[in-house]
């Protein structure tokens, strides 16, 4: 079995916090641990904020997120100039004001994959295996 939410969300800071939490409640409904819909809350609010940040003013940005038995599959995608996948490579100051986001997403992730999409945006993925209270899908 899989489900799939899709959001449409506003290039704005709002949707964060939100598209955080919708995540974090179908998460709980299929009895995945807290800590692993934290990882997975910090990653996915990383990513939006990036989406925001970067995408085209007055774009939206859609997130998709597939849970399956063992996974939660979470793709971001907007139209914005987008970030080079090299730059989670880059050491950032722990004191910076940005750029910390996608070490972060790295460091809680089980996959990340960029893709640039054409004429522009970008494409995040973000793959987390889970782990539950309870065996899936019971």
């Amino acid at each position: 079995m899989e489900v799939r939410l899709s959001l449409s969300l506003p290039r704005d800071s709002t949707t964060v916090p939100l598209t955080r939490r919708v995540l974090d409640a179908a998460l709980a409904v299929f009895s995945v641990t807290k800590d692993c819909r934290e990882d997975i809350g910090l990653a996915v609010g990383e990513a939006c904020a990036n989406a925001v940040q970067h995408a085209e003013r007055g774009a939206d940005y859609e997130v998709t997120v597939t849970i399956q038995e063992d996974r939660c599959i979470i793709d971001v995608v907007d139209d914005g100039v987008g970030v080079e996948a090299l730059a989670v490579q880059q050491d950032v100051d722990p004191d910076a004001e940005s750029g910390r986001g996608l070490k972060i997403i790295h460091a809680l992730a089980d996959i990340v994959e960029f893709r640039r999409r054409q004429p522009r945006g970008m494409a995040l993925r973000i793959v987390k295996l889970l782990t539950r209270t309870t065996p899936a899908f019971s």
